[in-house]
């Protein structure tokens, strides 16, 4: 495995790195002001705000041009292809990426670039909720903050949502695959890519932006349906990922989604075939001692019992991600099988 950072050409002090804040735009109108506002407002100044608009039919254009941003428009091509192009665009060493419906905090950039030791290729941190008011955004919040408190200050895996990288190290790896059109596992497949060429990766906790975390659930069941299908094609492209899944993520979250969607469907046969019924109850209990601590700890760490309820939550969402995943093996033997049946004399 070869190094990808050279240590003896590399600037530590944050101060020094020239840092380009790329921020896709797709019908954005809502919360781009918000973005942009914080973006401009940082401790640590950026070089330079580049808005990437994602081919909108809403305001944004005309809300981005009232900012002293960089304004680039291009038709839709899937937030991947957007953050390629303001990247191509910009001039700092230090790319730095986050969504028009984040609000960063005023440190945000500073702790990001804090994270840049002579030996490190990206930064990533973690979310706040601008949207408290929401019980299930709530209650979606507080999984990823119970997520993140478990992280180490090493990762594998850090979110296209707030994230840094070095310039030659993006270029290098020609950035987001754009064949990922949608916002799912273009992150993780990049940070796949930096950890096989042994690029570090540090997670800075200090480092926040506030999020619009879904507030009806099939809306949000839709995105992890969505989810589901990418992760599939993912692990397609990884497939030694497979085994261990990453520390955010973890094998659990690959096993359980399939495992519960096969509850639900096989309850019925349970009823009427004993055997069925034995194995039923053994998956249950299964997925129940993997499933039920998650929203018991969420409700221990907010304080607030009302949390526990997010257990049904998670099995509605597993039944979602099991369905995009069905869907996702699907279109990957398709693929195969048309390029097999190309290859046939």
């Amino acid at each position: 495995m070869r190094p990808c950072v050279n240590s003896s050409k590399r600037r530590s002090r944050s101060e020094e790195l020239r840092a380009s804040v790329i921020i896709p735009a797709y019908n954005a109108e809502k919360t781009l002001a918000q973005c942009l506002s914080a973006c401009l407002n940082q401790t640590l100044p950026a070089h330079e705000i580049i808005v990437v608009d994602d081919g909108s039919t809403d305001d944004t254009a005309r809300i981005a041009a009232s900012f002293p941003v960089r304004y680039v428009r291009q038709n839709n091509a899937g937030p991947a292809s957007a953050r390629n192009r303001g990247a191509a665009c910009a001039a700092g060493d230090i790319v730095v990426f986050t969504d028009a419906d984040c609000i960063p905090e005023p440190d945000w950039l500073e702790q990001l670039l804090k994270g840049f030791a002579d030996d490190t290729a990206a930064v990533g941190g973690t979310y706040g909720i601008a949207n408290p008011g929401s019980r299930l955004a709530r209650m979606i919040h507080q999984e990823i903050v119970d997520r993140h408190a478990r992280l180490p200050g090493e990762v594998d895996f850090l979110g296209s949502f707030n994230v840094a990288y070095r310039r030659d190290i993006f270029d290098s790896l020609h950035g987001f695959d754009e064949q990922f059109r949608e916002a799912s596992g273009e992150d993780n497949d990049l940070a796949y890519r930096i950890q096989d060429l042994g690029g570090r990766m540090r997670f800075m906790p200090k480092a926040r932006v506030a999020h619009y975390h879904p507030e009806r659930l099939w809306p949000y069941l839709r995105t992890q349906m969505r989810h589901g299908f990418w992760r599939v094609r993912l692990y397609a492209k990884h497939p030694r990922r497979v085994r261990r899944g990453d520390r955010y993520a973890g094998l659990a979250e690959l096993l359980l989604p399939p495992l519960v969607l096969g509850l639900a469907g096989s309850l019925p046969l349970a009823f009427v075939f004993e055997p069925i019924r034995w194995c039923w109850a053994g998956g249950a209990w299964i997925y129940l001692v993997l499933r039920v601590p998650l929203p018991f700890r969420l409700a221990r760490r907010a304080n607030d019992s009302t949390m526990a309820a997010f257990f049904v939550v998670a099995a509605l969402r597993d039944m979602a991600r099991a369905m995009g995943m069905a869907f996702g093996v699907g279109h990957c033997v398709l693929v195969r099988w048309k390029r097999a049946a190309s290859n046939l004399p």
